[in-house]
């Protein structure tokens, strides 16, 4: 605040502290703002937003979006920053790192500050004589936020707590409400009430800091600002509230348990109008908000988590307790039944819970998962709990039952989220990305059918009945045509009449697992999180993802590598068939595959032999496709990227002239997003280029932006698509410059992300001298970007439609380009 008050003269200065306020309304308001009582012939006075607090950065993105598009709509036109975010976020924890735009500030006094509070601290007692034990807020900033200190007040000043008393109660609350969600209080009407304050008789109104008697000094008044403003009560320090709960549990033996018990079953503090609905959020965040990191996925919030430690089972009756109080909440249903599956492994009471959820949110995605990732986890259950090498009939019954219910169940989940992500892209006011967890939960399933099989003797583990499971799971063969082969068959007979009860799951696993696996690979391969930002979520997913493919891989491309190109006697159809089992090994049967390679260190030899599998292929299956050709030009370019200097690689002049037979020949519909993506980036005009070989590069273009909507448009939302390669300034090969060789300029990945975001990446000396600086002239809400070839334009889009703010039309601009499937896009506009 000290620094929008600095800085009120320079702009125009704002705050957001709701994070649960209508963020297009704000975008509206910001830029409402901006252009009030502007004269256009002055520069225009830029705004300060300082966002206040927010635990999640997803909703500052969210809102600089919204800003962005605002400015767009208004065609505002200035060269200067428009709107400054400044992002103000408490930290428990000092970061060590630093970057130009992001600042640590710690809480600790220089000498000069501590000299200041000692002066202040003098001046104090001169008015107060016990200023040292009541005003702790001030001390405990004097102390520098010593530990020990903040210990010693809550020991101190709790000494005589009784959690019978009113008070105590009250002080127990805020105390939890405030450790465990920021900005958390309560009304001072709530507390009045609570405490039965009584207006004095000559002075009026009591004050509520008297009815907290002994433990007025750890509190203080604010104003709570949302639909309405009231006055409220918070604790001084959130290491004060922490203190104040161990000191409780330590001495007086009051649990978390028992406080938020207290919390959820007294009806009195729900009483009072004043701050009913900003308590009733509160509460419900403490039961249900979870942070996600990538060692740890968290199953539940902090202060379920605390609970289950140090009074384990007690967080069970807390979480009864909560869907009781939020009886109509899906979410809170959805958490109970999370717990009874992952926790109790009492998935009969977990089904309940689960199903009460989706009454309460039908059109759920995220809703619909959780019923079939109980009946998941009951299957895993049962799996494990199997001992025996064969499983018995009965049981593969009851297994492949409840695969088929919870494939279904993932079904749904998936039909529900595209049906979310089309609403929320036609909207533009949701950013929330597409729920991929039907997909992947839909995978895990097909895996456990897998192993399930594989327990029976039927399919037991030897390498004969492994390659028998693995044609039936691909449809190849009939349950019948193996039972006549089986000299078993009437011992297994009861096998093979449960099988044929479930033959449309068996038939079409593999084709059911390819088909989402790639989806889950296209998604994360083509589409980025916004402004470079990880998704501690995705990165959990695509390791299981790994996990699940790694089984996939050993059961359908089981292949002898070596044999592949030792044996010269083996037939021309077998060959091709392991040489396509090896390329489905290697993720490199599909496009996004290869690319994929770029990012996660595929080793050069790896490479190398994909490259000479896939010209294999091409040079020699007759029956070879037009898909089969596109992935021989990514592998080509991806090797190239890898490891120039391979004798593998294709002559650039040769690859392009295959790739002009390609362009000529029909293309289904299907490959079309793939082929434009990589002609253009190939096409990309250069010297000495022919006119006629690049004249269709506007064309594929526009093709490529239908086929990037058609495809993606269910998947898109709140995503970014995936720049995946620079124009650079070499010829041939080197033309295009990877993702990655942008990132190795920096050391630090958390700086790169940084770096990223703000755009100071393309300041760097190293990326500079990588790649070509392209000039064009501003059209609409694009650039017409100059070439080589006279008088040849080519269409590009800013990445932030905002950038072309202050650039009047056909303005001269320059800017790097990067290629991505939605069509080539324009950075660091100057």
């Amino acid at each position: 605040m000290h620094t929008l008050w600095f800085l009120r003269n320079r702009f125009r200065c704002a705050v957001l502290r709701d994070n649960k306020a209508d963020f297009a309304e704000v975008a509206e308001q910001v830029v409402k703002l901006l252009i009030y009582d502007h004269d256009e012939k002055s520069p225009r006075v830029p705004v300060l937003l300082m966002i206040d607090d927010f635990d999640d950065k997803e909703k500052v993105f969210d809102v600089e979006q919204l800003i962005e598009k605002e400015i767009v709509k208004k065609d505002i036109q200035s060269k200067s920053p428009q709107v400054i975010l400044l992002n103000c976020m408490i930290s428990e924890t000092l970061e060590e790192t630093e970057s130009e735009d992001v600042v640590f500030i710690g809480n600790n006094l220089s000498e000069k500050e501590q000299k200041l509070f000692d002066e202040k601290l003098a001046e104090i007692e001169k008015t107060y004589k016990n200023a040292q034990e009541t005003f702790y807020g001030f001390m405990f900033m004097k102390q520098n936020f010593s530990t020990n200190y903040a210990q010693g007040v809550a020991c101190k000043t709790l000494k005589s707590f009784s959690i019978n008393q009113k008070e105590g109660q009250l002080l127990a609350v805020l105390a939890l409400l405030h450790v465990y969600c920021k900005g958390a209080s309560l009304s001072v009407s709530l507390c009045e009430e609570f405490l039965d304050l009584q207006p004095k008789p000559v002075c009026g109104t009591k004050k509520v800091e008297e009815g907290f008697g002994k433990f007025s000094t750890l509190i203080t008044t604010c104003l709570v600002e949302g639909k309405v403003i009231f006055k409220a009560v918070k604790m001084i320090h959130s290491s004060i509230a922490r203190h104040c709960l161990e000191e409780l549990k330590t001495t007086h033996n009051v649990s978390k348990a028992d406080i938020v018990d207290r919390l959820l079953t007294t009806n009195k503090l729900y009483e009072s109008t004043q701050g009913k609905d900003k308590l009733l959020q509160d509460v419900r965040h403490i039961l249900v908000k979870r942070f996600h990191s990538v060692e740890d996925e968290s199953q539940f919030s902090p202060l379920i988590q605390d609970i289950a430690k140090e009074t384990p089972g007690m967080e069970e009756m807390v979480l009864q307790n909560g869907s009781k109080r939020f009886e109509k909440d899906a979410v809170v249903s959805q958490l109970l039944a999370r717990y009874y599956y992952l926790k109790k492994k009492d998935f009969s009471e977990a089904k309940l819970w689960a199903n009460k959820a989706k009454d309460l949110s039908k059109d759920n995605s995220y809703i619909a998962d959780t019923s079939a990732q109980v009946i998941k986890h009951e299957l895993k259950d049962a799996i494990a709990k199997i001992k025996e090498a064969h499983i018995g009939p009965e049981t593969v019954r009851m297994c492949l039952k409840m695969a088929q219910l919870a494939i279904e169940g993932f079904k749904e989940t998936q039909t529900l989220a595209k049906k979310e992500s089309v609403q929320r892209f036609q909207t533009k006011m949701d950013n929330s990305p597409f729920n991929t967890s039907g997909c992947l939960g839909e995978i895990q399933v097909r895996v456990l059918v897998i192993e399930i099989l594989a327990k029976t003797p039927i399919f037991s583990s030897d390498s004969v009945r492994h390659d028998i499971m693995s044609q039936v799971l691909s449809g190849q063969i009939r349950l019948e045509d193996v039972e006549k082969c089986d000299h078993w068959k009437n011992k297994h007979k009861s096998y093979y009449n449960i099988f044929r009860e479930f033959q449309d799951v068996l038939y079409e696993l593999k084709y059911n697992m390819k088909i989402n696996i790639d989806f889950l690979d296209n998604f994360y391969v083509n589409l980025g999180s916004r402004f470079g930002m990880k998704d501690n979520r995705e990165q959990v997913a695509q390791s299981e993802l790994f996990r699940c493919f790694e089984k996939y891989a050993k059961l359908f491309c089981k292949i002898d590598s070596a044999a592949l190109w030792k044996n010269k006697n083996m037939p021309p159809m077998l060959k091709l068939l392991e040489a396509r089992q090896y390329l489905e090994k290697q993720k490199a049967d599909t496009y996004f595959g290869i690319l994929s390679c770029l990012s996660n260190g595929t080793p050069p030899e790896i490479m190398d032999k994909i490259a000479r599998v896939s010209r294999f292929i091409c040079s020699n299956d007759p029956n070879s496709s037009v898909k089969d050709s596109i992935n021989f030009v990514y592998v080509s370019v991806v090797l190239s990227c890898i490891k120039l200097q391979s004798q593998s690689i294709v002559p650039y002049r040769d690859l392009m002239n295959f790739l002009y037979q390609v362009l000529k020949a029909p293309v289904p519909l299907g490959d079309t997003l793939s082929l434009h993506f990589i002609a253009v980036a190939l096409l990309w005009p250069k010297p000495n280029q022919v006119y006629q070989q690049c004249r269709s590069v506007g064309t594929y273009i526009s093709q490529m932006k239908t086929s990037y909507h058609t495809v993606m448009k269910e998947v898109c939302n709140g995503k970014r698509p995936m720049v995946h390669f620079f124009l650079g300034k070499k010829q041939g090969y080197e033309q295009l410059v990877p993702f990655v060789d942008i990132k190795s300029c920096v050391k630090a990945e958390q700086e790169f992300s940084s770096m990223l975001e703000n755009g100071k990446i393309w300041k760097e000396k190293k990326v500079v001298e990588l790649l070509c600086r392209v000039s064009g002239n501003v059209r609409h809400k694009s650039i017409m970007a100059d070439t080589c070839v006279p008088d040849f334009k080519v269409e590009v889009t800013p990445v932030f439609r905002s950038q072309l703010s202050g650039h009047a039309h056909d303005s001269k601009v320059s800017f790097f380009v990067g290629f991505t499937l939605k069509g080539p896009v324009a950075l660091d506009i100057r």
